[in-house]
C-alpha cells in the first residue's frame, strides 16, 4: 500500500489541519483507494505565535480596533488615486447634481468645462506650476502629463457637467494630474513628501481657477459622491481600523515562514521523525503544500538516517522561487538536486500567486515534473483550493507508485 504523508503549509493549525487532512483523504480515496494518507501536523507543535501576547501590534492588546483619524478620508482618496488617477473625476461626472446647478448656456460665453480644458492646456507655461512640479515629480515631463489628462475620458465627461462656480472640478483635476505623475515617477509615491504633493495640488488648483482652501470638503458635498467614494475605499478603511484583528489572523501565516527560514531544523526533525514512524511496507510519498513543500525539499536534499521517500509532491509551493533567489536553506543556487533526491511532482495553479515552477529553476532536472491545474477560483482563494479540485487528485493518482 502506498503511504502519503501530508505536510501542511504556513499558518495552519488545528482544527484547520484535520479539515484539510480529511479533504485530502477523501479526494485521494476517490481515485486511489489503495493509498492511505498519514498526518504530519508540525504547525500545532512548532508553528509561530505571539509569545508576548501581541504587544508589538498597535491596538492588539486593547479592543482590536484603531480609531479613524480625521484625515483618514483624504488618505483613502489618495490610495484610490494612486490606483486610478482619474477615479475622482469619474465619480464627479457621475454624481447627480442639485436642481439649478447644471451649467447654463450663455451666448458668446465659454462653457465652464471648456474654460477649464483651456486652462489645463496652458499649465506648462506657468512658472509657479513648473516650480511646484519640479519639487514633487522632477523626472516626469509636465507636457506629457497634461496631454494624458486632456485625453482622459473621465475629464471630458466631468468637464461636460462642470458648474459655473463653486465646483470642485479644478481641485479634482489638480489631484488627478498630480496622482498620474506620482505613480509614474522614478521614486515610489511614498518617497515624495506629502507637503510637496499637496503644494503641487494647491498650485495647480489655483492655476485652474479653483479655490485652494476648503475644497477637499467639496468632494463630499456633491450628491452621490461620498457614497460612491466610500464604497470604493471601504476596504482600505477596514484594513486600517481592524489592523489588530487582521494581524491576529495573519501572524501565523507570515510568522511560520520567517520562523522556519530562521530556525527550521526543528520542523525538519519533526517531519523526519514522522516518516520514520510510518508503518513498514510499501512506497512512501510526501505531499507538501506551500511552506510544507519548502520543508520537504530541504529535508530530502540531505535526508537523515532512516528517512526514505519514493516521490515528493509539492503543491502551491515557493521552494523553486527560494532556490532561484538563492534563499533555500538546503541548496545554494546552481548546485542542483543531489543524486539521491526522489522524483518530484510540482503542482501549480496560475491564479495561485504562491505557486511556482520547479523544472526550469533546477536546470530541467529530469526527475522534476511541473503540472498545472485549474482550481477555478479567483486569486484570493486559489492557494487553498487544491483539495477541492478533482483534477488535482487525478494528477496525483497517476504519479503515485504502484
Amino acid at each position: 500500500m502506498v503511504t502519503v504523508l501530508f505536510v501542511h503549509g504556513t499558518g495552519v493549525r488545528e482544527p484547520s489541519y484535520t479539515v484539510a487532512l480529511e479533504a485530502v483523504r477523501a479526494g485521494l480515496a476517490r481515485v486511489r483507494p489503495d493509498a492511505r494518507v498519514e498526518p504530519c501536523d508540525w504547525g500545532s507543535a512548532l508553528g509561530s505565535y505571539l509569545r508576548a501576547g501581541g504587544v508589538s501590534i498597535p491596538g492588539y492588546v486593547s479592543d482590536g480596533a484603531l480609531p479613524v483619524r480625521e484625515d483618514d478620508e483624504d488618505r483613502l482618496r489618495w490610495a484610490m488615486l494612486y490606483a486610478d488617477p482619474y477615479a475622482e473625476l469619474g465619480v464627479h461626472a457621475l454624481a447627480d447634481r442639485p436642481p439649478g446647478t447644471a451649467p447654463a448656456f450663455v451666448p458668446g460665453a465659454a462653457a465652464p468645462g471648456d474654460a477649464l480644458l483651456d486652462l489645463i492646456g496652458r499649465l506648462a507655461g506657468s512658472a509657479a506650476v513648473r516650480a511646484a512640479w519640479d519639487a514633487a515629480v522632477p523626472d516626469v515631463p509636465l507636457p506629457e502629463a497634461v496631454d494624458a489628462l486632456l485625453a482622459a475620458p473621465p475629464l471630458r465627461r466631468a468637464a461636460a457637467v462642470a458648474a459655473p462656480e463653486g465646483d470642485a472640478l479644478p481641485r479634482l483635476t489638480a489631484r488627478a494630474l498630480t496622482a498620474w505623475a506620482l505613480v509614474r515617477a522614478e521614486r515610489p509615491v511614498g518617497d515624495v513628501p506629502v507637503a510637496a504633493r499637496d503644494a503641487l495640488v494647491d498650485t495647480l488648483t489655483a492655476e485652474l481657477g479653483g479655490d485652494i482652501k476648503g475644497l477637499s470638503d467639496a468632494l463630499v458635498s456633491a450628491l452621490g459622491f461620498s457614497a460612491r467614494l466610500f464604497e470604493r475605499s471601504i476596504g482600505s478603511r477596514l484594513l486600517v481600523s481592524r489592523r489588530a484583528a487582521l494581524s491576529g489572523r495573519s501572524v501565523g501565516f507570515f510568522g511560520d515562514i520567517v520562523s522556519y527560514l530562521a530556525r527550521g531544523q526543528a520542523v525538519r526533525d519533526h517531519v523526519a521523525a514522522t516518516l520514520r514512524a510510518l508503518p513498514d511496507g510499501g512506497p512512501v510519498v510526501v505531499l507538501g503544500h506551500s511552506l510544507g513543500g519548502i520543508i520537504t525539499v530541504d529535508l530530502l536534499t540531505a535526508p537523515p538516517a532512516g528517512v526514505s521517500v519514493d516521490l515528493l509532491v509539492t503543491v502551491g509551493s515557493q521552494a523553486p522561487l527560494l532556490y532561484e533567489l538563492d534563499a533555500l536553506p538546503s541548496l545554494p543556487y546552481g548546485s542542483g538536486l543531489p543524486g539521491a533526491f526522489p522524483r518530484w511532482l510540482n503542482v501549480y495553479d496560475r491564479r495561485d500567486l504562491l505557486s511556482y515552477l520547479a523544472a526550469g529553476a533546477f536546470a530541467h532536472d529530469p526527475r522534476i515534473t511541473d503540472v498545472e491545474v485549474d482550481n477555478r477560483q479567483p486569486v484570493s482563494a486559489a492557494h487553498s483550493s487544491y483539495w477541492a479540485n478533482d483534477e488535482f487528485f487525478r494528477v496525483l493518482s497517476t504519479a503515485l507508485p504502484g
